[in-house]
């Protein structure tokens, strides 16, 4: 026997202490406009391969923003019945995107280039000479991008400390939480942030080399790392949101919460099995096998009922779409 219960109440509270999603998004969407701008002003103004690189960058991470918000967007609406399960993981699917083509493309343009120019510096065809007046405005948007950009990631950071808090797990170092957060948007915005800045350290190491040299050679060079980097970590991107589209497992700590209500509820005598998955980072769809007191379907639906307000109060941060099955515990199991 299988059950399924959304209560009104339940789904109030949930609701009520459900984060919304968007505020590092929103805060890198408005930093990137500006810095893209200003980068490319940089670029054309100086002919900077790695201003080029770098304004190719923040027009990846500006679109990755945009994706972002309208998966987040529509992920809130109501499914017309095509998916019963709703909408949640348009988020992730808008993630992958972002991984596979913005930032690939983004990548793989930045990379061919500065790999032209690069070509040309080599052989000849393009002097070598810099100017060096022109990259020292380049270098100023450089560090005023750093800033802009390390203020993202600062909202970022601050995003997954509080998610952390709220959901109950327990805090850990960032790469792990990167790893483990549901959040495709967070996990976006964190890993845009920190190959920015990567970008940017690299971006400002060639033209300072081009500076202090007078060679473009280093400036060149600078905006092919810029490229490779943005590729890295669209690989590194696209791992991560295609796991989560495929679907994840809740976190250790949720588990261990959720066992000790199941097994704390008044008529179960066995967790048998639990299968837990989430549609985005606040719903989880969950399927449960229970062994109870008694065998008969009144007693077995009322425990039912006590094992879903169990969960909910025990969890009430996630939408939980619940599923109990009462069985008989077999060696097997």
């Amino acid at each position: 026997m299988t059950v399924a219960d959304n209560d009104a109440d339940n789904d109030k509270t949930i609701q009520n202490g459900k984060t919304k999603a968007g505020a590092a998004v929103k805060a890198a969407l408005a930093a990137n406009i500006g810095v893209a701008l200003a980068k490319f002003a940089a670029a054309a103004f100086t002919g900077s391969s790695s201003m080029f690189s770098e304004s190719v960058h923040s027009v990846a991470d500006c679109a990755n923003e945009i994706v972002l918000m309208i998966g987040d967007k529509t992920s809130d609406h109501k499914s017309d019945g095509d998916h019963p399960f709703g909408l949640h993981r348009i988020k992730y699917l808008a993630s992958f995107i972002v991984a596979t083509l913005l930032f690939f493309v983004g990548g793989v343009f930045a990379v061919s280039q500065a790999a032209s120019k690069l070509t040309g510096l080599i052989d000849g065809s393009i002097p070598r000479e810099a100017e060096s007046f022109e990259l020292v405005a380049a270098l100023v948007v450089v560090g005023v991008s750093a800033c802009l950009e390390g203020y993202g990631l600062h909202t970022s950071i601050h995003e997954a400390r509080e998610r952390m808090t709220r959901v109950k797990v327990e805090s850990d170092s960032l790469v792990k939480f990167w790893r483990r957060t549901k959040s495709a948007e967070l996990a976006s915005v964190m890993m845009e942030d920190t190959l920015a800045l990567i970008g940017l350290a690299f971006a400002g190491l060639g033209i300072g080399l081009s500076i202090a040299t007078g060679d473009e050679l280093y400036d060149a060079i600078g905006g092919l790392m810029v490229g490779l980097v943005l590729v890295c970590g669209s690989a590194a991107l696209a791992f991560k949101s295609g796991s989560l589209l495929i679907g994840e497992d809740i976190d250790p700590r949720t588990r261990e919460m959720l066992v000790e209500a199941v097994e704390g509820t008044q008529g179960v005598n066995r967790l048998i099995n639990m299968q837990a998955i989430h549609m985005d980072e606040d719903a989880v769809l969950l399927c449960l096998k229970v062994e109870t007191d008694k065998f008969d379907r009144d007693y077995d639906v009322q425990t039912v009922d006590k094992i879903e307000t169990s969960i909910r109060t025990a969890l009430p941060w996630y939408e939980w779409e619940i599923y109990v099955e009462p069985d008989i515990w077999r060696a097997q199991h």
